[in-house]
């Protein structure tokens, strides 16, 4: 249905995306478009995030030629997620509070695994 949204444009940037980090190399839009499920967003739209994406330095575009255009991932999954936690992060009222709240809600494995991940980072650092 044209005019009728279903999904948010952050919603499709992780939908592009996940579609990028699962494939084995570059994509064409037509490629993404069909991983989505029904209703998948017009092949325009999916373009239109595609550039999106690439102003945000998330994607890189590869021309084969005009008509036969590619796209891949600059930054993995993991980085991109980092980065929205470091985001969300930047945003609190208070930074030591929502760590704080952050922590309380892990898991002990996943407390494990920050704990390793700091002391890694502290010993690369020469602390």
């Amino acid at each position: 249905m044209a005019g009728v949204r279903s999904r948010s444009s952050g919603a499709l940037e992780a939908l592009v995306m996940r579609a990028l980090w699962t494939s084995t190399g570059s994509l064409s839009a037509r490629a993404i478009q069909a991983s989505f499920e029904d209703p998948a967003p017009a092949q325009t739209t999916v373009l239109t995030v595609l550039s999106r994406l690439e102003a945000k330095g998330m994607v890189s575009r590869r021309a084969r030629s005009p008509r036969r255009v590619t796209f891949e991932a600059v930054v993995s999954s993991a980085q991109a997620h980092a980065a929205d936690m470091v985001e969300v992060l930047d945003d609190a009222h208070d930074r030591e509070d929502a760590l704080m709240a952050f922590t309380d809600n892990l898991s002990e494995s996943d407390l494990d695994l920050v704990m390793d991940a700091i002391t890694s980072r502290r010993s690369r650092r020469g602390r």
